[in-house]
């Protein structure tokens, strides 16, 4: 499950940004020099969040009583009250698990010409599916509501060293480390080895730019 990496936020980064190394082979949070702007900054991802939060009181209405719950958000409500009693690692995998069962369908929105590979929502996930980094994202804002912290969190971009594809998962910051959560079901601890590089990461407070440019 690949993707085309996200136009807008390419030229953004290129006009920036103002150093250039590559990425590290083993991811780490411990990059406070690639650190660069704030998700804001980025309008796609932007409107995303602000989407998300709007959106989040259906999410909260369906926990609350089951029989206001809409068709879409059945199985996240059974996930959430189910994950509630799990600890953090348990909930990462049944996490992995539901959202890699939804339905894959390869760069969706970049058909939109004038906006390039947008974002999608948990909701707009679920309604229709996406590709590989709406599974990210929808990752992201699951463990969100099970209260994992921002900080410890990125939806990462990474060169895949056997194509001239890039392919999105979620990284999440753990006692042992780093894990990749990844479509094939697999949470990978610390690095990907195939990947060859990291470009760039995001979550709700920031962007972090691995390529930045000389």
């Amino acid at each position: 499950m690949r993707m085309r990496i996200a136009l807008p936020l390419a030229v953004f980064l290129m006009m920036l940004a103002t150093t250039s190394v590559y990425g590290q082979p083993r991811y780490s949070f411990d990059t406070d020099d690639d650190f660069f702007a704030a998700a804001s900054e980025w309008p796609a991802w932007r409107h995303t969040l602000e989407r998300h939060n709007s959106q989040r009181e259906a999410i909260e209405q369906c926990l609350r009583e089951k029989e206001t719950c809409a068709r879409r958000l059945r199985g996240l409500r059974h996930v959430l009250l189910k994950g509630a009693e799990l600890n953090p690692e348990q909930q990462i995998h049944l996490v992995n698990r539901y959202v890699n069962a939804q339905h894959y369908e390869y760069d969706r929105v970049s058909r939109q010409a004038s906006a390039g590979n947008q974002w999608e929502t948990l909701i707009e996930f679920l309604e229709r599916g996406g590709d590989c980094e709406d599974f990210a994202v929808a990752k992201y804002f699951i463990l969100r509501e099970f209260g994992f912290d921002a900080d410890d969190m990125r939806i990462v971009i990474g060169l895949e060293s056997k194509r001239t594809t890039y392919h999105a998962m979620l990284a999440v910051r753990s006692d042992e480390g780093v894990l990749l959560l990844e479509n094939d079901n697999t949470i990978r601890r610390n690095g990907n080895r195939d990947i060859d590089r990291f470009i760039y990461a995001i979550n709700e407070r920031g962007i972090w730019d691995h390529e930045k440019m000389e």
